[in-house]
This record gives structure tokens, C-alpha cells and sequence, in this order.
């Protein structure tokens, strides 16, 4: 992502293996994961949205770049 100010940073997806993870995985219900993910910031998971929007509030992105890159879109409205 281009950097406010100049430069470019990184923008990541989390995703740590906890039981219900593996569970979906196992199932072969990949569709659920991203709710899982979402719902999982207390062991240290996290969307792509949810890092694009910690960026956004710090100032480091634009709402712009951020929109192009998010998985909901609308979220960056």
C-alpha cells in the first residue's frame, strides 16, 4: 500500500490455527472462515479489514486505498 507522506507499508490477514479453525478446514467449510477470523481477535486473528481500518484510523493510508483493497468495500464508504 502507498504510505501517507511517501514510502509504502504492508497490509496482512491473520489467521492462527485454533480448534474451530481446523474444525472448518477439516469440514471443508472454508466460506466460514472469515467470520471466524473476525471473531477471533482475542487470540490475535484479524481480517485484512480490520488491519486496513487500524491503518486508516492511524493516518498511514488513505480511505481511497484502502477501499481498492478491502474485502467489503462498503465498510470504507
Amino acid at each position: 500500500l502507498k504510505k501517507v507522506g511517501g514510502g509504502r507499508l504492508a497490509a496482512w490477514e491473520i489467521m492462527i490455527g485454533t480448534p474451530a479453525i481446523r474444525n472448518l478446514i477439516r469440514e471443508d467449510k472454508v466460506a466460514q472462515m472469515y467470520s471466524a477470523i473476525q471473531t477471533g481477535q482475542a487470540v490475535g486473528m484479524q481480517t485484512l479489514d480490520q488491519h486496513l481500518q487500524e491503518l486508516l484510523e492511524r493516518g498511514l493510508i488513505t480511505r481511497q486505498d484502502a477501499r481498492a483493497r478491502a474485502q467489503n468495500k462498503e465498510t470504507f464508504s
